[in-house]
């Protein structure tokens, strides 16, 4: 292990997985990536690293594995509702890194981006991002947002494995976000919501405010982030790998959209619905080693 002092010194990406010992905890450097500048300087406020295409995830502790676990915080029906089986390539990495990378934003689309406009077809052709500033990868199945998901990592050429965000995952980073802000799970005012306002940069790159009352999709990492993470509450719900008993609606999506209220489908929320393609759904993505 090298201390992240003795880290910084090297700016280039990583050969191999480092561990680097931060004044707070250790965070494993997978290997491709590095750290991004405008990362904290502690575990607790998001060690953020990036690929060579500026794509970034933010680590995520997990002490034991009995701390990497489903959580109930608000929604549609009970726990006993949804289910998911720890996945295995999770667990085994989870106990032995210490923690997990997550999607610092949604997943993106590139071209739309670049082209200057947001989504509004089901096309998934188009190129995954997790940068600021992207066009929200919307209009997404769930069969489709595993397949992206597990895909970027092939493209990316990581040795690293990518995945749709489980349960496990989603709310072990709820978890960790609340021991800064500890609500979020149930209030998440952060997030672009219905009834939250905001200074943005809309894709064309025109400044904008986002006025309460208003049902505004905005691009990747506009609002408030917590622990460098953003809108894991608010502007698109997201997919998930977690299934429902509901056979009509047999799939789990975890937070709220810009169609929502902050305090009624906040960061923790659970819903469930069927394999269809939806504005204000989109996915994140987790990343294992």
């Amino acid at each position: 292990s090298v201390t992240v002092n003795q880290f910084k010194t090297a700016k280039d990406y990583v050969a191999a997985n480092v561990e680097v010992t931060y004044p707070d905890g250790k965070v494993w450097i997978p290997e491709g990536f590095k750290v991004a500048d405008d990362s904290a300087s502690t575990v607790q406020g998001g060690v953020v690293i990036e690929d060579k295409d500026g794509n970034q995830f933010v680590w995520v502790p997990v002490a034991t594995l009995a701390d990497y676990k489903r959580t109930w915080y608000t929604g549609d029906g009970t726990l006993s509702n949804y289910s998911e089986a720890l996945p295995e390539d999770e667990k085994t990495s989870v106990e032995r890194y210490k923690g997990f990378y997550i999607g610092r934003y949604e997943a993106g689309d590139k071209e739309n981006t670049e082209a200057k406009t947001l989504r509004s077809s089901n096309d998934v052709t188009k190129t995954v991002t997790i940068k600021a500033n992207q066009a929200p990868y919307n209009y997404v199945t769930r069969t489709q947002a595993v397949s992206l998901a597990e895909g970027f990592a092939t493209k990316q050429g990581y040795k690293a494995k990518t995945k749709l965000v489980s349960s496990y995952a989603w709310d072990t980073t709820i978890a960790f976000l609340q021991k800064v802000n500890s609500d979020y799970g149930n209030s998440s005012e952060e997030g672009n919501y219905y009834n939250t306002t905001f200074s943005y940069t809309d894709i064309t790159g025109a400044s904008q405010t986002k006025g309460k009352k208003s049902e505004e999709l905005v691009p990747t990492g506009q609002t408030t982030p917590v622990c460098n993470i953003y809108d894991m509450g608010g502007n698109v719900c997201e997919w998930t790998t977690e299934s429902c008993s509901n056979t009509d609606y047999p799939y789990a999506v975890r937070g709220g959209s810009c169609y929502h209220n902050f305090a009624s489908v906040p960061a923790g929320n659970r819903n469930n619905n069927s394999d269809d393609a939806y504005d204000d759904y989109g996915f994140r993505l987790t990343l294992f080693m």
